[in-house]
């Protein structure tokens, strides 16, 4: 996050992690992020509710509510953007808020006047700022036992972000052939957000994780690094296609290897099998970035982000001008000039 911001005392503001029409908010401020892993699936609630129960944790003073503060940094997830809208301009005495969006997959919302951002592509580091998406809870690393052994390669995630040439016999087959076994840990999108039970903290006898998206410019720039994350934290070397977010973490070759179809793949996972140097360095590589990366230290990049960051940037005066307008003109106001820039870049 750069240099450490410290904010002065009086711009102390209370921080509320938002969650719209949650029907017991009670119940989730006393459950484990590390434990109770099913009902952190949806990402509203992996985002807002984790980002919560964590900065509670270490000592933070933050709040989780279905209500807005009269007064304070008000921390929402992008889908939740209409609810908030409605609930602020139904609320009175509410005009010291300040809206903070986890844009996550979605588009910018307009209520925002600031937005943390899963990846850097957009980052401004003065009303956008980039935070990693957290690791995977409950992880259960690769069995050491396993050495540098290539014989289980999986996929973990939505289908639907598994590019066509990973889904057909085809690629099974080329996989077999070269001894290995391909294990698909798969799971449909679902609009209402519950995606059930799914295994993908389990790592220990898998040896490399291959995610290559589908042929999309969007999904290839707005999506976060977490399956190399997670990869390293596993303790897997990692195949992964062309996207920002890899990329912008990276420092060295070993630590994933770049594949963009599944003839880049087969050749990669035959460079991983006919190699043990190639796989014990990038297991090590893996090892040596997870630490910036664990659940403390997003825990206080996210401290920094709420407590100093942020509120130095209110107390210097860098908000949006439509921030000083009634909220039932600041979303149309904003969303005009939206429009024209959009113009304009035509």
């Amino acid at each position: 996050m750069g240099d450490r911001v410290v904010a002065s005392k009086s711009l102390a503001l209370p921080v509320v992690f938002y969650l719209s029409e949650e029907r017991d908010v009670a119940s989730l401020r006393d459950l484990d992020p590390d434990h109770d892993l099913d009902a952190f699936r949806p990402g509203e609630f992996s985002w807002v509710a984790q980002t919560y129960l964590r900065l509670r944790a270490a000592g933070h003073p933050v709040e989780l509510s279905a209500t807005l503060p009269e007064r304070g940094l008000v921390v929402f997830h992008a889908k939740h953007k209409h609810a908030l809208a409605r609930a602020a301009r139904a609320a009175r005495g509410a005009q010291e808020n300040y809206f903070v969006a986890i844009r996550a997959d979605n588009s910018s919302p307009l209520l925002a006047d600031f937005e943390v951002l899963q990846s850097g592509r957009f980052a401004d580091g003065r009303s956008r700022f980039w935070t990693p998406f957290w690791p995977q809870p409950g992880l259960q690393p690769r069995d050491a036992a396993r050495g540098t052994t290539l014989a289980r390669v999986a996929y973990m995630g939505l289908i639907e972000n598994l590019h066509p040439e990973f889904l057909g016999e085809a690629w099974r087959s080329a996989v077999a052939a070269m001894g290995l076994e391909w294990v698909v840990r798969e799971v449909r999108f679902h609009r209402g957000g519950d995606l059930g039970r799914i295994d993908w903290e389990d790592y220990r006898t898998l040896d490399a994780v291959i995610a290559v998206r589908p042929r999309d410019r969007h999904l290839r720039y707005s999506k976060p690094a977490s399956k190399l994350i997670n990869a390293w934290r596993a303790g897997v070397p990692a195949l992964l296609g062309p996207e920002f977010a890899y990329r912008e973490i990276r420092r060295s070759a070993d630590e994933f290897l770049e594949v963009a179809s599944a003839t880049e793949a087969l050749a990669a996972l035959g460079r991983l099998r006919d190699d043990p140097g190639l796989y014990a360095r990038m297991v090590a590589a893996g090892r040596e970035r997870a630490p910036e990366f664990s659940f403390a230290a997003l825990t206080q990049r996210w401290a920094e982000l709420v407590f100093a960051t942020i509120p130095a940037r209110i107390a210097a005066g860098v908000l949006p001008w439509s921030h000083r307008l009634p909220l039932a003109a600041r979303i149309p106001v904003r969303r005009c000039l939206r429009f024209l820039r959009a113009e304009r870049s035509r």
